[in-house]
């Protein structure tokens, strides 16, 4: 290619415009196809790369869902604590299942810890003491002579749970003025007849909690499962307890959805009547046992004397973690006899000072 000057070209410009031409003359097309392919990722490569980020962002969706689920909200109460769930879901007021599941807590209730005494099912909040910590349903042993029979045990059970105020700063007394009347097990159900409809004033979240207050002592004075329990009213046209539905049988929700009825956290064993303390004997190891549906499956334990101090301390694991329900141990030797108190317990992931759940056992130790 031959270079022209330009007539205005200094003698410097018209030198670098030959050398221009010049080393463009040099340069000829080449087919770069191969080498481009070869350089730029495909398709299938940009796919895979991608799935790391997207596998990341499921996995922080999913620990959201997670912490939803194990921190139950808290609607506005009625009562100073704030009650939980925050509505009432399928979970909460389940309907009849044609092979109800067993659950830790079905299997508890039929250990009688002294041979005169019924399980009970109440309102309480989920840390005894925190009554921030929400509300949930939360089982004590009633000392009573028990009576014979399934419906008799049913009925005593359903009077002693009837008559027993939330575990609150108010005491509100859900069933005030309401009698189960009659108690009736089937094979394939278990009958409440109530003389009237209740009239105490409920939120909705504390209303199904009320309602599974008698679903789940009926159950357990019962003995025979995950039975489902028909609550009726002897007021024609009455079909409801405040917002709840009563024209459908009710069971108890699955294991994993337990979190949205019980507190987060039982001590189950070593168990004794409300109000006693449990024998124990001094240098002899005891296992103490426990439900909990708590965050990464992290229960908190400590063991004081009767002035308030802490003698021992420690943490053990569930089997599973919120919202699932698993269990847990802690082996204890108690060296010297005295009183003491053991305590359960889980720590607020929000600031570490308050607890969101707990549960204690007095010890009489000989």
């Amino acid at each position: 290619m031959s270079h022209h000057p330009h007539p205005d070209d200094s003698p410097i410009e018209a030198a670098l415009r030959a050398a221009l031409a010049e080393r463009a003359a040099q340069i000829g097309p080449a087919d770069r196809w191969e080498e481009i392919r070869m350089s730029t990722p495909t398709l299938s490569e940009t796919r895979r790369r991608r799935w790391p980020v997207v596998l990341l962002a499921a996995a922080a969706v999913l620990a959201v869902v997670a912490g939803l689920w194990a921190l139950r909200p808290q609607p506005a109460p009625t009562a100073p604590a704030a009650p939980s769930p925050s509505q009432s879901s399928p979970a909460a007021t389940p309907s009849p299942s044609a092979s109800p599941s067993s659950s830790t807590s079905e299997k508890a209730d039929h250990v009688d810890p002294s041979g005169g005494a019924l399980p009970v099912y109440y309102i309480a909040p989920e840390a005894l003491g925190w009554p921030e910590s929400g509300l949930g349903l939360r089982r004590v042993w009633v000392p009573v002579e028990t009576p014979p029979g399934a419906e008799a045990r049913a009925k005593h059970a359903l009077d002693e749970a009837m008559a027993r105020p939330t575990a609150t700063e108010g005491a509100l007394r859900p069933w005030q003025g309401v009698t189960a009347t009659a108690v009736t097990v089937r094979t394939d159900r278990i009958d409440i007849v109530l003389d009237q409809a209740p009239t105490t004033d409920l939120a909705d979240p504390v209303a199904t909690l009320a309602v599974q207050e008698l679903v789940w002592t009926a159950q357990a004075a019962v003995g025979r499962g995950n039975l489902p329990v028909s609550i009726s009213i002897m007021v024609p046209g009455a079909t409801k307890a405040w917002s709840v539905d009563l024209t459908r049988p009710f069971t108890r929700p699955a294991a994993d959805q337990q979190y949205t009825v019980l507190t987060d956290l039982w001590i189950t064993d070593p168990a004794a009547p409300e109000g006693s303390p449990v024998e124990a004997t001094a240098g002899q190891a005891l296992t103490v046992t426990g439900e909990a549906s708590v965050f990464e499956a992290t229960v908190q334990w400590e063991l004081t004397d009767a002035a308030g101090t802490v003698v021992d301390h420690g943490v053990v694991m569930a089997t599973v973690g919120a919202p699932g329900r698993g269990t847990f141990e802690v082996p204890l030797t108690i060296a010297s006899a005295g009183d003491y108190t053991f305590k359960a317990f889980s720590m607020s992931m929000k600031d570490g000072q308050s607890e969101v759940a707990n549960d204690k056992v007095q010890l009489s130790v000989r």
